[in-house]
Order: C-alpha cells, then structure tokens, then sequence
C-alpha cells in the first residue's frame, strides 16, 4: 500500500479533477464526509464542494494554499473499494483530518486500484491542522493501518471452522486476501470440524434450489443471497474434480462432499439447465464471463485448485503418498 500527498492549491483544484474522473466514468465517489446539507443532496455540483471548502478555508487567510490532496493506492486489484474506503477513513483520522469536509473518490484508470482524497488544511475553528514531518507521518500511519487490517482479517478467517490448510486458504482468498496467509503464525491455526448439522441444513437447501437454478445461477443465488459460496476445483482447464463450501453465514468451510456430492449437485439441476432459456432470468445477475465446462457443457464457476496434489488420487498413488482427506 502507498500514500502520497499530492501539491496543495488555493482553488481547490482537486476537486474538479476528481469530478472530471467521475463524469468520464473513470472514477466513483465512494464518499463525501462532514459537508453537512450537501450531504443530503441528491444531484450535487463539483463547485458546489468548493464553495464549502474555500468557505471553510477563508477562516484562516494566513493559509495561501489550503487544499489537501492525497492518493491511497493498492498493488494491482488486491484491494477493492471497499476496502479502500475504510483505510482512507482510518488514514485520515491517523492524520488529523478525520473530522474535516472530505471527499474520497475511487479511480479505475490504471492497473492499480486507488483513491483520492481532497480536503482542507483549516479545521472549524481556523486552525491549520499540523503538518510538521507529515509525509514521514502519512507512512508510518499507513504501515500501522495496513498492520491492524491485516491482523483482523486473518482473525477473522480463522474465526471460521475449518479442517484443512486449504480450506483456510480458500477463505481467505474468497475475501480477496490471499497474500496474508504467510502472514498467519502457525500456532494460531485450530482446526474444528464444522457442524454437520449445518451441513444437512445447506443439503436441503442444495437440493431445493438445484431444481430451479443452472448451477452457475445456483452458485450466484447462494452467494447474493444467503452467504454461501462454492467454489469449484480443476486443473489445466480439465472438468472440475471437487468443490469447497463457504459457509460464510455461520463461518463454516466444507468439502463438498461432505454436504453434497459434485456428480449428485450436477445431476440436481439438469433439469434447470436444459429449461434455463425459457425462464426469466432479469432478476439474477449472472456472471457472463463464468466459465464453461466443455465435457458437461454446464457452466460452472472455477477456481484455481490451492492444493491439487493432495486431491489427485492418481498421482499420489504414482507418488506413493498416504490418502489423506486435505479438502
């Protein structure tokens, strides 16, 4: 994660630059903290954020150059917007700008996920908010932030219960933190077996659903709606072999056979997939660019296997390796 801290302007022009990313359909506003009123407006103007905060500056004129500017950005797309959002809030509040008029806009113009950030250096009571040492500042509070998320994040993956290394990773990679597990200290890992009796609850809701979804809009339902996500295992584009269950609702992880056998959840929906083109379908938001699998032409979601040696029968038996139940 980098933080830089743009120049400073005397008319706010970051605001329209960030508004200009925004009308081009480069950027979103994800926030517009403390402008009170304009808050609760539904059609606002870029100058209309200006006019705030130059009012606000205007209280200090020893301060020739009010603006602050920042930029948040990620590596790559490891970190949504979301995210972001809740990182520019605790950076600023690190910063002592928390409670100032800001604006947090999201850009998607590069390959790295980013957000700026626009404010002003005058607090309510006119007062120049300190900014002694502050881009040595602005990275020690980063690092701090980015340390206490990252700790939280592995705390709550493991807050799941989980019997396998792998479904632990597939957690925390269905969450979009798959770099953190290296982060984890070994001894932390407590493996509980999760609930059979949940797991006999998703089987009656698998077989309900089945029947009136193809499996890639079963899958979509699932997860939109209940807080249930499979995740289906393959290797070199070949069908998928297995599945993992994330019971994120109760914080459980399964193997899919352990709730419902792949061959059976395939076959519970046939029906569904053979009449899906003359159902309505406007409702679900379907993923179109999930992908097909060519030796049952149904369309199913795929996910990378984490641990595909351990699964493939074949090849530990070639390896001479003990069969052991690692999914």
């Amino acid at each position: 994660m980098i933080v830089k801290i743009l120049s400073s302007s005397a008319t706010f022009n970051g605001v329209k630059y960030n508004t200009d990313k925004i009308d081009s359909g480069k950027g979103e506003l994800l926030k517009a903290a403390n402008f009170g009123a304009l808050e609760g407006l539904s059609h606002w103007r870029p100058q209309d954020f200006k006019n705030y905060l130059k009012a606000m500056s205007s209280r200090n004129k020893l301060v020739s150059k009010p603006q602050f500017h920042a930029v948040i950005s990620a590596k790559g797309q490891t970190v949504g917007k979301a995210d972001l959002l809740e990182i520019a809030g605790k950076w600023m509040d690190a910063m002592g700008y928390g409670k100032q008029p800001y604006l947090v806009v999201f850009h998607n113009d590069t390959g790295n996920n980013h957000v700026h950030i626009v404010t002003t250096r005058i607090d309510w009571n006119g007062r120049k908010i300190n900014d002694s040492y502050e881009n040595l500042r602005s990275i020690k509070a980063i690092r701090e932030i980015m340390r206490q998320d990252v700790k939280a994040k592995i705390n709550e993956a493991l807050g799941y219960r989980f019997s396998t290394i792998a479904q632990l990773q597939s957690i925390l990679q269905s969450k979009g933190h798959s770099d953190f597990f290296k982060s984890i200290d070994p001894d932390t890992i407590r493996f509980n077996q999760p609930s059979s009796g949940r797991a006999s609850q998703l089987n009656a809701i698998f077989r309900k659903y089945a029947k009136q979804y193809s499996t890639v809009q079963l899958a979509e339902y699932l997860k939109t709606k209940m807080g249930i996500e499979l995740i289906f295992h393959s290797k070199d584009g070949k069908p998928a072999y297995g599945y993992t269950v994330l019971d994120h609702a109760q914080k459980n992880a399964y193997k899919g056979s352990e709730v419902m056998p792949l061959k059976e959840l395939l076959n519970a929906n046939e029906k569904a997939e053979q009449t899906i083109s003359t159902r309505p379908t406007e409702s679900m938001n379907v993923d179109r660019s999930i992908a097909i699998d060519p030796a049952t032409s149904i369309r199913i979601n795929i996910a990378n296997d984490i641990d595909d040696e351990a699964i493939n029968g074949p090849r530990r038996y070639r390896k001479k390796k003990a069969r052991t139940n690692l999914r």
